[in-house]
């Protein structure tokens, strides 16, 4: 379930995970796999802890995809597999709030991949960056390269470390 604070300025006193995954396509219905995944732990606006990997997806990356995020199937050709990393990434989000801009994307892949590593993604609180940008309704465009722009949050886009960092400082704007 996909829910978002309604605490204002209060969210730079908790600790959050910020979250964000690039892939080998568009749609984990279609079989696509995540190629990397980064995990953020923020509180009072820095980054205290973090879990970045690239990942092995046994499949190839679309072209597509890798124009975008620039991973290469030689990038992960000896990165774990999500299954070898389940355990550290379930150990590193304990009960800590998820923070993704577009939840649904990155978690249909996530859950997908948690299934079939033989577990299942975990129920934390889920805040989704984009849905608080709509709901602000001062943005032009929801993309979170365009809003991060407007609001003079730097930060490069399209690798999940980047993203991640972005959209764990953008909650803080949106929240204030």
């Amino acid at each position: 379930m996909l829910r978002n604070p309604t605490c204002g300025g209060r969210i730079a006193g908790i600790t959050y995970v910020a979250a964000d995954v690039e892939t080998t396509g568009l749609s984990a219905a279609d079989g696509h796999r995540v190629c990397e995944f980064a995990l953020l732990r923020f509180l009072r606006g820095t980054v205290i802890d973090s879990f970045v990997s690239l990942v092995n997806p046994l499949r190839p990356i679309d072209p597509g995809a890798s124009a975008v995020n620039g991973i290469t199937d030689e990038m992960v050709a000896g990165a774990p597999t999500f299954a070898d990393l389940l355990p550290r990434i379930l150990d590193f989000l304990a009960d800590d709030p998820l923070v993704f801009h577009n939840a649904p994307f990155d978690l249909s892949f996530l859950r997908r991949e948690a299934r079939i590593a033989g577990g299942s993604w975990p129920g934390n609180r889920v805040i989704d960056t984009l849905l608080l940008a709509r709901r602000t309704g001062r943005f032009r465009s929801h993309s979170l390269p365009d809003i991060c722009r407007e609001l003079g949050i730097g930060s490069t886009f399209h690798r999940a470390e980047a993203d991640a960092w972005a959209a764990g400082k953008l909650l803080l704007h949106l929240s204030s």
